[in-house]
């Protein structure tokens, strides 16, 4: 069984060998350590590509939805697609990098009046579909090769939409000029419909995966009613394609969920069929999530802020058996990283992490022996060693 008929058959509820692994990894080290990345040298889309996937192979990751560029951050090629496909001026924007992350520093506007002169147009599909439709067959078939699944991922149209604008002066004009919103909302929508309609029509994954930052620590960033106002007829736009061709959406956002599960997971709201990332340090409890909507697929959701960066081995190990003991049986988890495999996270503790999924995670699963291997690690603990087994 390859690794696409893996994921094929758990998300259909039919029974596979193992748990699978899904990452997005944005760390350097596993690109020199099992891809031959370089820092010294110059590298076309092509090759980097292609160190990422045999990297991925390498380290143990099953699936991913995007690759490491360790020179240009996501960020950048985000603006790059608002002026290629938006009409976006590309005059006055910037985009600064440091440490693991990178910003938008400087936009053409800090007001409503400059916002209205530039608003970005709605994309044509066409144009899209030039660009996207060979890219993603292309990737597909590489990473085919190496038996490593790449699904699709779209932006969520709120969470452009308050990136593009700033988020502060997003919430002020929602306020005094809500119409623009909707506009720049219809923009990001319209893009991400046609990437996820591209997706489905060629030989793909049977995943579409969404990302719609809507939550930080504390909860929702916008009101649950508001944000379904804006967002849920959007939503369904982007989910029908990969769900009219029998396949999965995964709803995305960092943070704790609270009053958002409902609306993202409830039948009569989103119905996402699955979740990511779950993140953990007070934000999530996965354990009650699963309990709560046992139909979810879940996906994550070793801490990437405590466990994986400052842990040692014996914690990221425990807390991986944890994920598989209570909630491996039921074959809905695929697990990886609570959000992100970063540029702070030691390689050890990476490879770790996929190394115990694919040691315990063979079904039917072994309880006692998880059981026995974590009161054996029990000592060694060091972030979680206060935590009961």
């Amino acid at each position: 069984m390859n690794n696409i008929e893996r994921l094929t058959a758990t998300l259909q509820g039919r029974e596979t060998d193992r748990i699978m692994t899904y990452d997005l990894v944005d760390n350097t080290e596993v690109l020199k350590a099992y891809g031959g990345y370089n820092d010294e040298k110059k590298y076309s889309p092509e090759e980097l590509m292609e160190i990422n996937v045999k990297a991925f192979k390498g380290i143990g990751l099953d699936i991913t939805r995007g690759t490491h560029d360790p020179v240009d951050h996501w960020m950048r090629h985000k603006v790059d697609n608002w002026i290629r496909f938006m009409g976006v001026d590309p005059a006055n924007w910037l985009v600064e990098q440091g440490g693991d992350t990178a910003w938008i520093s400087k936009r053409p506007f800090d007001d409503l009046t400059g916002l209205e002169k530039n608003l970005p147009s709605l994309p044509r599909e066409d144009e899209i579909r030039e660009w996207y439709s060979p890219f993603i067959r292309e990737t597909t078939a590489l990473f085919n090769s190496y038996d490593r699944v790449i699904i699709g991922g779209v932006e969520g149209p709120l969470c452009d939409a308050y990136t593009y604008v700033d988020l502060e002066l997003f919430s002020l004009v929602l306020f005094d000029a809500p119409e623009l919103i909707e506009h720049i909302m219809d923009c990001t929508c319209a893009y991400s419909e046609a990437i996820a309609r591209i997706y489905s029509e060629n030989e793909t994954a049977p995943v579409q995966f969404m990302g719609e930052d809507i939550a930080g620590s504390t909860g929702p960033i916008f009101s649950p009613s508001m944000i379904e106002e804006l967002c849920l007829e959007r939503w369904q736009r982007i989910a029908a394609p990969i769900r009219e061709k029998g396949g999965t959406f995964i709803f995305h956002t960092d943070g704790r969920y609270g009053p958002l599960l409902d609306l993202i997971l409830g039948k009569d709201k989103f119905n996402a069929q699955a979740l990511n990332p779950i993140e953990r340090c007070g934000c999530n409890d996965i354990f009650e999530i699963h309990q709560a909507w046992p139909e979810t697929y879940l996906f994550g959701n070793v801490c990437c802020e405590e466990t994986l960066p400052y842990g040692n081995r014996a914690d990221v190990e425990d807390e991986t058996l944890e994920l598989i003991e209570k909630a491996g049986a039921d074959r809905k988890i695929f697990i990886g990283s609570s959000s992100e495999v970063h540029e702070l996270i030691p390689l050890i503790n990476i490879e770790t992490m996929y190394n115990t999924v694919h040691e315990y995670g063979s079904y039917p699963l072994d309880l006692d022996r998880i059981r026995g291997r974590r009161r054996e690690i029990a000592s060694k603990r060091k972030v979680r060693k206060d935590l009961p087994l």
